[in-house]
């Protein structure tokens, strides 16, 4: 294989873990709701991750369990967008790195202590993105 065309492939290829979390497989995201929606006895639940994420104004509108009528969507979710769409339109990065990137998700459940969602995120985020 020509070595200038094995270059140039992988200038196109973008890791996994700078993807922006927006770019997480509908699995993955559903995964980590099974996860981090119920409420955990010590606290390390969705709502320590919104806070954690500086989306503090996310609990009381997420927070449905009293509301019948309220939208059944994942509490982990609706915090996951609102951060993304939030970060992706304040942040403009020169270079075209996403922030909200599922590093940065990474390195929040680590500090929470949820080595289950961990494994969940880094077994079903995507290796790469061809760009």
């Amino acid at each position: 294989m020509n070595d200038c065309l094995v270059v140039q492939v992988f200038s196109h290829l973008r890791p996994g873990v700078d993807l922006s979390v927006g770019e997480l497989p509908v699995h993955a995201r559903y995964r980590l709701a099974e996860l981090l929606d119920p409420r955990d006895a010590e606290g390390r639940d969705w709502t320590a991750l919104a806070s954690s994420l500086g989306r503090k104004d996310l609990l009381p509108s997420a927070d449905h369990d009293d509301d019948p009528d309220a939208t059944p969507l994942s509490r982990v979710d609706a915090v996951l967008d609102a951060w993304s769409t939030e970060t992706s339109a304040v942040v403009s990065d020169p270079r075209g790195q996403a922030s909200a990137t599922i590093r940065d998700l990474h390195g929040e459940l680590v500090s929470l202590g949820r080595s289950d969602a961990v494994e969940a995120l880094l077994s079903l985020a995507p290796l790469f993105k061809y760009v």
